[in-house]
This record gives structure tokens, C-alpha cells and sequence, in this order.
């Protein structure tokens, strides 16, 4: 690995998910990226919104500027992660422009692989009022990079089963159904979800 040139598509292509090299682990994506902007193909602007004591705040990524998400933050990405990701390890995500003659440019996720109790959670929070209407954790540092995505389907399989798990207690909002990240992953409803949030 340490001669790989890991923009090179054949080497790109073990990285669409995730893969631990070293102490970290990298995932790109391949992405329309300009100066302004990062366009997912299958879904849309990317524009990733993490949750503060202030309220949430929306960012727009572009092209060279590194955006980092602290560990502890429930973060996610409009018509990507139909649920708040809560990542014990700090998220770096940097997006490369296409090279000349492409058309797609590289869009880089680091973290740290998680060890020992550090885990990650996919949860809910109501749209209107933001109460945690439902979290699933999944003890990576443990369990291993491999489970991450069963995990995430788990917990949107679960959050979706009960409509109640939806209904916000605090101000009473339905709240929309929940998704993968993989768009194939999608019924009908929450293919309907993804448009909405």
C-alpha cells in the first residue's frame, strides 16, 4: 500500500466503502466536485448538517477545503443518511476536483479506526424540536468494521417498524421514515423520505 496511488480507479474501487489502513480507515467516493459545489449522481448536492448547542448548522463542502466533524457530534447528509451518525472518532472528509479529462473528482473520508468501548450510533431526532426519539449504537472498536453497514440497516429497519418511534413526545411531529446510505437499500416509502430530508 505504500506505493498505491489511491486515486487511481483501479485502487478507488476498494475504498467505496470503507477500508482500515494503518491506524486509520478511508473510504472514497467519487463525486462531480467544483469550487463550489459536490454533487452526488444518485442523490443530489452534497450538504452535510451537524447538530450544536446553538442549533444545527448547515455546511456546504467545495472543492480543497477540509471539513472536519469532531468525535460526539450527530452529523448527517441531506438525501444521503436518513438518520444522525454519532461517530466516537473525528471525521475528516476532504473533496479533490476531477483531474483534466475527467469528469468525477475524489471525495476523501478519514477517521482513526475505532478501538476497545469507542462505537458509533445511528439515531433520530424529531425535525421540529430535535428530541432523540431513537438511537442504535454499534460497538465498532469491538465488532469490527465489517458489521457497520448490517448495523445501519438494523437500526433504520427498527426505527421504521413502529410508527411510535416516529411520533415526537415532546411536540408531537411525525417525523419522516428513516434510510440507508446505499440508495439500493430503498422501499418505496423511504425512496419518498429521501427526497424530503
Amino acid at each position: 500500500m505504500d506505493d498505491w496511488d489511491y486515486l487511481d480507479e483501479k485502487i478507488v474501487k476498494k475504498f467505496t466503502t470503507w477500508q482500515e489502513v494503518g491506524q486509520n480507515i478511508i473510504g472514497i467516493r467519487r463525486r462531480t466536485i467544483t469550487l463550489n459545489e459536490i454533487v452526488d449522481p444518485k442523490k443530489g448536492t452534497f450538504n452535510s448538517i451537524t447538530m450544536t448547542p446553538d442549533g444545527l448548522i448547515a455546511k456546504q463542502h467545495k472543492a480543497f477545503k477540509i471539513h472536519i466533524t469532531p468525535g460526539g457530534v450527530p452529523h448527517r447528509v441531506e438525501h444521503s443518511l436518513g438518520f444522525w451518525h454519532i461517530n466516537d472518532m473525528d471525521e475528516l472528509y476532504l473533496p479533490i476536483p476531477p483531474r483534466p479529462g475527467e469528469e468525477m473528482g475524489h471525495f476523501i473520508v478519514l477517521m482513526q479506526t475505532p478501538t476497545g468501548d469507542e462505537a458509533e450510533s445511528y439515531a433520530q431526532y424529531c425535525r421540529q424540536c430535535l428530541t432523540m426519539l431513537y438511537e442504535f449504537t454499534y460497538a465498532t472498536g469491538r465488532l469490527g468494521l465489517n458489521g457497520i453497514w448490517r448495523a445501519e440497516e438494523e437500526a433504520v429497519r427498527s426505527y421504521n417498524a413502529d410508527p411510535k418511534n416516529r411520533l415526537c413526545p415532546e411536540c408531537g411531529h411525525m417525523n419522516p421514515l428513516g434510510y440507508c446510505w446505499n440508495v439500493a437499500k430503498d422501499s418505496p416509502e423511504q425512496a419518498e423520505a429521501r427526497l424530503l430530508w
